[in-house]
């Protein structure tokens, strides 16, 4: 039973304009007996621990961030990285060089530099450490960040390009494995820890934009012969390796045959995803359970030129299944973006080595920026996201949950201080019952169409 007789209820209502409306709904006032409508919550079956939630400090992010006045900028920090004020957010991502959102095409060394003295992160100090370090100044909370490279320096790679794929050259692969190295020792000296590194981001793709292959064999080669040892040597045997960190119709058959090697096997941490091939969130499901691996969202976003709405919703089915089959982070990707879904490079053949900003290629942020009326605009997305971040505090465990209609989409957790929280969305174009069943007792409930809805108790 629920002791205190009410529940906190948080409504999210996109299509009537209504965002995180609160209000104190009375427990155990429908009956227990009922067979109809039901969501029901079982707290004494646990799963997974719950690590954080969060966005990408990109380059392109960190340069509309700097374009906001220091109230807006106070603002933005309040709305991701404030639980009271905003969704609390406490995990993120950077960019190992550049990448699509990013200003231009660079890396941290000089043409040609086989011995890394040339390295410097005099490109991250204009933006990205900036912005960074306001973020970890302001969050009371511990922001765990996780670096990703998007290629290695054109020189390292057989097709002489940051850009189109191409594969990491074997002369450089020893080379390339102290870069990550140089690269979270120099970003720790400039007080950002680095916790985690993903091998490459999306190995599988050969982009316009900066991209590098891997096959499951040269992922798996790269970190028992060079990563391993590169990242020892450098003392730095803490950081914590993700694999794949592609999109999710892979990452269970790509992850074993990247763990098939007992050394990398012992030393990986997490498989990362993302979402751009479809659903196949059993996938994650597989990876927990064959192969005993923590998976994380690593990116997810959506076009600028879709509906918002559409999105959001798609934001919080992902988010649900994604933790319904064992995620245990999620990360977003752009924490900003302008208007039009930019700036960025590189994101089709006919922009090459243009810095755009046009819609036909941008992204949705959470949050965006209207450089013309100088305004922040918060998006349903962010809503979306928040009815979880908010909510479901880092090490949380979440527990099972059933329901008995096919658009209704639930997910629940129990927080470390013992609350229970519930999150509950409607895809259907009607209203649709969600009976919260918990403990004996039954407490009436009904979802607007199109609607989410998160349940504290």
């Amino acid at each position: 039973m629920i002791n205190n007789g009410s529940i906190k209820k948080i409504e999210t209502r996109p299509l009537e304009g209504v965002f995180f409306k609160e209000q104190e709904i009375k427990a155990n006032d429908f009956s227990s007996n009922t067979e109809w409508g039901i969501v029901n919550v079982f707290d004494d079956v646990v799963y997974q621990e719950i690590l954080g939630f969060g966005g990408a400090f990109t380059e392109s992010a960190a340069y509309i961030y700097s374009l906001l006045s220091e109230a807006d900028k106070k603002r933005f920090l309040e709305l991701y990285f404030d639980r009271e004020k905003g969704i609390a957010y406490n995990f993120g991502r950077t960019h190992i060089n550049s990448c699509d959102f990013s200003l231009g095409i660079y890396s941290s060394v000089e043409e040609g530099d086989k011995t890394l003295e040339s390295f410097n992160l005099e490109r991250e100090k204009k933006y990205i450490l900036p912005f960074l370090k306001d973020a970890l100044a302001y969050s009371k909370e511990e922001i765990v960040l996780f670096a990703s490279p998007w290629s290695p320096p054109a020189y390292m790679k057989d097709n002489n390009d940051m850009l189109h794929g191409g594969k990491l050259l074997e002369e450089y692969k020893s080379v390339w494995a102290h870069y990550y190295a140089k690269y979270i020792k120099a970003m720790a000296a400039e007080g950002v820890k680095i916790s985690a590194i993903s091998v490459q981001n999306e190995p599988n793709a050969t982009q316009t934009w900066e991209s590098c292959n891997y096959s499951p064999e040269d992922e798996a080669q790269f970190i028992e012969k060079y990563l391993i040892d590169a990242l020892d040597e450098e003392g730095l045997s803490d950081i914590k390796i993700m694999i794949w960190d592609h999109n999710k119709e892979c990452v269970y058959d790509r992850a074993k045959k990247i763990l098939s090697s007992k050394k990398v096997n012992e030393r990986v941490w997490a498989v990362a995803h993302h979402w751009y091939s479809g659903d196949h969130f059993e996938g994650l499901r597989l990876v927990h359970e064959q192969l005993k691996k923590p998976v994380i969202t690593g990116e997810f976003c959506g076009p600028i030129t879709d509906d918002v709405n559409v999105v959001a919703e798609r934001y919080g089915i992902e988010i649900c299944e994604n933790f319904n089959n064992y995620n245990i982070a999620s990360c977003d990707w752009n924490l900003m973006l302008n208007q039009n879904g930019g700036p960025f490079h590189n994101r089709n053949a006919k922009t090459e080595g243009e810095l755009r900003e046009n819609k036909e290629d941008g992204c949705y942020a959470p949050i965006l920026y209207d450089t013309e009326k100088q305004e922040l605009q918060v998006t349903p997305i962010y809503y979306y996201i928040g009815h979880f971040s908010k909510y479901v505090m880092r090490g949380a465990k979440r527990v099972a949950t059933t329901k008995h209609h096919k658009d209704l989409y639930t997910c629940a957790f129990v927080n470390p201080d013992g609350s229970k929280v519930c999150v509950v969305i409607n895809t259907s174009d009607k209203e649709l019952y969600a009976n919260l069943r918990y403990n004996g007792g039954c407490t009436k409930n009904i979802l607007k169409p199109h609607s989410i809805i998160t349940l504290v108790f």
